[in-house]
């Protein structure tokens, strides 16, 4: 178990790290530093923390079916 979470773990901070990377050559961080989201500054925060937490999280699932499969 405990090797199960630490590769769950690992493999979350690569997913949230990987979609940081994609949301910020698509020009995330200049939308969300200038605030041209229509529901302001703090839903652009959300939703663009919720993205990157939702990329660690197919990451790491998906890490683990695959461990499972394996």
């Amino acid at each position: 178990p405990r090797g199960l979470v630490r590769s769950f773990l690992w493999w979350f901070c690569m997913g949230c790290l990987t979609t940081l990377a994609g949301l910020m050559v698509q020009g995330g961080v200049r939308d969300l530093v200038s605030g041209t989201n229509p529901a302001g500054s703090s839903g652009a925060i959300l939703s663009f923390s919720t993205t990157v937490f939702g990329g660690g999280l197919l990451a790491g699932c998906l890490a683990l079916i695959l461990n499972r499969l394996r």
